[in-house]
């Protein structure tokens, strides 16, 4: 019984209930990413073709003369005011020099001292007080103005002034260097001969320039033009301002000032 058992359970291959073989999908391509179109380019507008400027010809520069209101001093204010003004800067060494040229052995430091400020007081104190005018200008009747018919500012006094100085002191390093033999072939005399020679040239280029030009030196032309122009009495001076006055009354009288204008 046990085998028929058995053998009854087996069913046969054909009834089987037949597995459904499940085929996988073919995978379906993706499609081809699609490339967008390129934004056109804005045409840009046609740049504008530049217009070339016509460059004005430059026509000659137009000569500085002195303003329309003033006068140009004569020559013989000029000649008085530079008399005037030498001997109050400059007079102190004039007996400095001859006493050390006579071979006196003095201290000189009270000399140089007074003479320090006596260049300072007409060179600068003058100017900055008594209206742009120097003891030689108030004397002279004479004044500096600028193209604007002002006075110049005292840098101009003092550059003007010292001109008289670098002469002084350039020829007075090259004597002493001529004079002394050792000194000449030194280090210490070519620094001489080089201090000499560079203050002798602003005073030499002046001198030059007003050869040329004739009215405007080297420090008038640095200073955009600065003219010597006359000037009346005023009345509005006091004190010894008022002495000045009097004193250049005293030089009119003399026909010191009245001479024939400068061309």
């Amino acid at each position: 019984m046990g085998l028929l058992e058995k053998a009854g359970n087996i069913t046969p291959e054909e009834d089987k209930p037949k597995t459904k073989v499940v085929s996988k999908p073919e995978p379906v391509p993706e499609p081809a990413p699609v490339k967008k179109a390129k934004k056109e380019k804005k045409e840009k507008a046609p740049k504008k073709a530049r217009v070339k400027r016509e460059r004005k010809p430059r026509g000659p520069r137009a000569k500085k003369v002195v303003p329309a209101e003033f006068e140009l001093a004569t020559r013989g204010q000029r000649l008085t005011r530079r008399i005037v003004d030498f001997l109050v800067s400059y007079g102190w060494s004039i007996p400095l020099v001859g006493i050390t040229a006579w071979g006196s052995y003095f201290n000189p430091t009270p000399f140089v001292m007074l003479g320090l400020g006596l260049i300072v007081f007409n060179l600068w104190f003058m100017p900055a007080y008594a209206g742009g005018r120097s003891m030689g200008n108030w004397i002279s009747r004479t004044r500096y103005v600028n193209s604007r018919g002002e006075a110049p500012i005292w840098v101009y006094f003092t550059l003007k002034g010292a001109t008289t100085l670098f002469v002084l002191i350039g020829f007075w390093a090259l004597s002493v260097v001529m004079s002394t033999k050792s000194l000449g072939e030194s280090t210490g005399g070519q620094i001489f001969n080089a201090i000499g020679l560079l203050l002798l040239i602003p005073p030499l280029l002046d001198y030059a320039m007003y050869k040329i030009r004739g009215d405007l030196g080297l420090w008038d032309s640095v200073f955009g033009g600065v003219w010597l122009v006359r000037t009346t009495k005023s009345t509005e001076a006091k004190g010894w301002l008022k002495r000045l006055e009097s004193i250049s009354d005293f030089t009119e009288s003399k026909g010191w000032l009245a001479d024939e204008e400068q061309s």
